[in-house]
Parts: structure tokens; C-alpha cells; sequence
């Protein structure tokens, strides 16, 4: 052989066929060929890189109608905080944090700041803070975003948020208990119930 002439594709029989394989590189496609003498040879080609553009629409898991993307309290945001359940809103009605329909009386808005890594909720007419009282019960007094003031939120599978005020060392979470036959929102401790489901409308 002319030392110049470059080597053909290797072939290889079933012999030596094991030994070659630990030196194929991944995505390389190994074919079977009948040779002239009765004995089985193999042959190897590296396919063209594969773009996702080739894949079928049904199998691009970024095709498609695109789900919508949750809402959720980002500080220096303004929010409409709505009962999914009910469809009722968290308000501020006559200095009482209650749930109402929308377009009634009250204020809606709340604005979503930090602090310390807590979120907190100010009523933009009154300038005060969601929270909580001795009991327990949402209230709108607070001036200062502080320890009775604190949020965070826990996103469900099934859509929506869990909102959760600090409790000492615990998380409880927002929902209705009922004073005297009326109901009333507050932090519900651990086990009273699996709270409201929320959703953030941004205004």
C-alpha cells in the first residue's frame, strides 16, 4: 500500500467486533454487512448532530398552546388578593380587613413590599399594614411592617397559593374562623384547616 493512501472506513468481523465497540463513540451508528466470503463484517458512521427543530410538534414538550404563568406576591407590586373559592376579595372596609365581592365598597389594593426576607401587604388608602391582631384576625392597623405583619406564600399543585403568617417559630395560614357565629379571617393554627387558596391579580 502507497503510505499515502488513506486508510478505508474499517471493516470488522464478529471476531474483533467486541473490542471495537468500547471504542465507539456515543451516537455512532454501527451497520452489519454480508461480506463475500460468507462472514459478517460491521462498518461505522457518526449520524449528523440532531437540532430540536427536527422533532415532531407532538413531541416538543415547548410547542403548543403555552400555560399560563402563575401570579404571585413579588415585592413592588400591586395586588387584588382574591378567594379562588369564593371569588371574593380581601378589602378594607370601615377599618375591617374582610372578604367582599369586587366593584363594591372598601379598598382592594395592596401593595407588596420586604423586608428582612418577610413579605408584607400595605393598603395603599390607608398606609397601613395587613396583619394580625392578639387573637389572631387580619387587621389593617399597623403602621410599621413588623413581626405581626409577616407573609409568605406556598404555591399548590393545583393552582394558586397558600398564604402563611409567622406564629413564633410556626407558619399558619390565612383562612376563616368563626366568632360568634360570624366568620372572620385569621391565622388558622396547625390542623384547623387546609386555609383559602388565593390568587394575585397585579394592578
Amino acid at each position: 500500500m502507497d503510505i499515502n493512501q488513506v486508510d478505508p472506513e474499517p471493516f470488522l468481523n464478529g471476531d474483533h467486533f467486541a473490542e471495537y465497540e468500547a471504542t465507539i463513540s456515543p451516537g455512532t451508528v454501527v451497520t452489519e454487512v454480508e461480506d463475500g466470503d460468507d462472514s459478517t463484517a460491521y462498518t461505522a458512521t457518526t449520524p449528523p448532530e440532531t437540532v430540536a427543530a427536527d422533532l415532531p410538534d407532538d413531541y416538543d414538550p415547548f410547542s403548543g398552546p403555552k400555560r399560563s404563568s402563575l401570579l404571585v406576591p413579588w415585592p413592588g407590586s400591586t395586588f387584588i388578593i382574591r378567594s379562588v373559592g369564593s371569588g371574593h376579595v380581601i378589602t378594607l372596609l370601615d377599618g375591617q380587613v374582610v372578604l367582599t365581592q369586587p366593584g363594591g365598597h372598601g379598598s382592594i389594593y395592596w401593595a407588596c413590599v420586604e423586608t428582612k426576607g418577610w413579605l408584607g401587604f400595605l393598603n395603599v388608602v390607608s398606609g397601613g399594614y395587613l396583619g394580625h391582631d392578639a387573637k389572631g384576625r387580619l387587621c389593617c392597623l399597623a403602621k410599621h411592617h413588623q413581626g405581626w405583619e409577616r407573609f409568605c406564600f406556598r404555591v399548590r399543585p393545583e393552582g394558586g397559593c397558600v398564604l402563611l403568617m409567622t406564629h413564633y417559630d410556626r407558619l399558619w395560614h390565612v383562612g376563616v374562623k368563626v366568632e360568634q357565629g360570624v366568620e372572620k379571617l385569621a391565622k388558622i393554627a396547625e390542623g384547623g384547616s387546609d386555609g383559602i387558596v388565593w390568587e394575585f391579580a397585579e394592578v
